[in-house]
Formats: structure tokens, C-alpha cells, sequence
């Protein structure tokens, strides 16, 4: 029962995430009007918003107009609930999970929307970072909850660590799109992808981004190879690089030990 209140759950984080992909770059509320069709304006009843059990059983169509739904919404869903799940058999349920889940959500709007618009909205941005750097607190009041309180100085060590990674990775990354710029004369990361940097960094931790940042790095040159000189938005790399190095961190960590054993 707990694991599909889990599912539910996940998927409507997924459904809203579809909000925040929508509204968000065209600067609309991501609260008013209420769930509507674009093409007719109707508004949707409830039984029209289910993640993705709604959007199967209408066949991918408005329920007024008929208009074909985007197949991105039930995708964004899915891939939600997979992101969650994947991280409840790695963490189990609790609160590293569930601010994890958020962050790694955040991620995949933010990919979303720099595909879409090469644009990355702040707010997101900064809530992902924000959530990676705080998650000890969330995780001590959640231990705090369930009786399993660890020493206070582990949170605190962890805390100061990740404020540490994310300062050291946010500089990294402005120093390297400073140099790149003064070289080849043009704009190579922006502001979005150092905050992302600086949340892989409170989320990984050494030497696990450094592993992530290269996986990103080696996924992005065929795309960058086929564009040549069109745009390729580096955020989407970037957040596959860090979900890879996550999921495999056990595997990562042995391939470093017996490097510098």
C-alpha cells in the first residue's frame, strides 16, 4: 500500500512538473487559470488530470475538442516515476529519497526546457540547488521522526561538505567558461549550467562528480559533432551525466580505488 501511495505520488510530481515545463518560460502562474485545454481553453475536470491513466484513457485527446495531446506529458510522467522508484531501490523510502527524487525531477524540467527554449529558468535552477545543498537537514528531521537519530556532527560534516562541493564546482565551471570564451570567442557555458554544476557537486560529492561531468561530456560529443555550429544545450548532458554517476556510484568509486590504489 505504501509503495503505491509512493507511485501515485511520483506521478503527480510528474504531472505538475509538466506545469512547471509549460508555464514557466512563458512566465504564466503555475497556479492560475486551472488545468485547460490550449487549443479550446476548456477547462479539464478532475478525472481528466490523472497522470498518465488520463491521458491513455483518452487516446492522447482533448476530452472538448479532440485535439491530440503532446506525447511529452505522459513521458515526463513516466520518467518521473522511474526516477523515483530507481532511487527507492537504491535509497529506500525517507526523506533522501524523496528531496533526491525532487532534485533529480527538477533536473529533467530543466533539460526539458533548455531542449526546448536553450533557455534554463532560475527558479528551478536554484530550488534544485538549494534542495542538494539542505538535504542533511531534511534527512536528520526525518531520522529525527523515525527515532534514528545519528550523531549531530554527521549532519553537520555532510551539510559543510556539500556547501563545499557546490562552491568548488560553481568556480571550476566559471573559470572554465571564462577561459573557453577568451579562446574561441564566444559564449561555451553559461550561468545555468554553473548552478547545475555547483548542484552535482553538493549531490556527488568528490570524486563522483568528476566521473559525472566526464560521462556528460562523452554523451554530448555526437550530438555536438552532428550540430556543429548550431547550439547544444549542455544542461541535459549535465543532468544525464549526474543521474548515471548516482545510480552506478558503487561501480564508480571501485573503478577509482583500483586507479589509485
Amino acid at each position: 500500500m505504501v509503495y503505491l501511495f509512493a507511485l501515485f505520488t511520483e506521478l503527480a510530481i510528474g504531472s505538475f512538473l509538466n506545469v512547471l515545463i509549460v508555464r514557466i518560460p512563458k512566465k504564466e502562474s503555475i497556479i492560475f487559470p486551472a488545468s485547460h485545454c490550449p487549443n479550446c481553453g476548456k477547462r479539464l475536470k478532475w478525472w481528466h488530470n490523472i497522470p498518465l491513466f488520463s491521458w491513455l484513457a483518452l487516446r492522447g485527446k482533448c476530452a472538448f475538442c479532440k485535439t491530440s495531446i503532446s506525447w511529452i506529458y505522459p513521458v515526463i510522467e513516466s520518467l518521473t516515476a522511474l526516477i523515483f522508484t530507481a532511487l527507492a531501490i537504491k535509497l529506500g523510502l525517507g526523506a533522501e529519497w524523496f528531496v533526491t527524487g525532487i532534485v533529480f525531477s527538477l533536473l529533467l524540467a530543466l533539460s526539458v526546457i533548455d531542449l526546448k527554449y536553450y533557455a534554463v529558468p532560475d527558479s528551478l535552477n536554484f530550488t534544485a540547488l538549494g534542495l542538494a545543498l539542505l538535504l542533511p537537514l531534511f534527512v536528520m528531521c526525518w531520522d529525527m521522526a523515525t527515532g534514528s537519530l545519528k550523531d549531530p556532527v554527521f549532519y553537520q560534516e555532510d551539510l559543510l561538505n556539500r556547501f563545499k562541493n557546490a562552491a568548488f564546482m560553481a568556480t571550476i565551471f566559471f573559470l572554465l567558461g571564462y577561459i573557453l570564451k577568451k579562446v574561441i570567442k564566444k559564449e561555451a557555458l553559461g550561468e545555468a549550467d554553473i548552478i547545475v554544476a555547483a548542484t552535482m557537486g553538493a549531490l556527488l560529492g568528490f570524486p563522483l562528480v568528476l566521473m559525472a561531468i566526464y560521462t556528460a561530456a562523452v554523451l554530448a560529443i555526437i550530438p555536438a559533432l552532428v550540430a556543429r555550429k548550431h547550439m547544444v544545450p549542455f544542461v541535459p548532458f549535465l543532468a544525464m551525466g549526474t543521474w548515471v554517476t548516482y545510480m552506478f556510484s558503487d561501480i564508480f568509486m571501485k573503478w577509482w580505488s583500483m586507479l589509485y590504489a
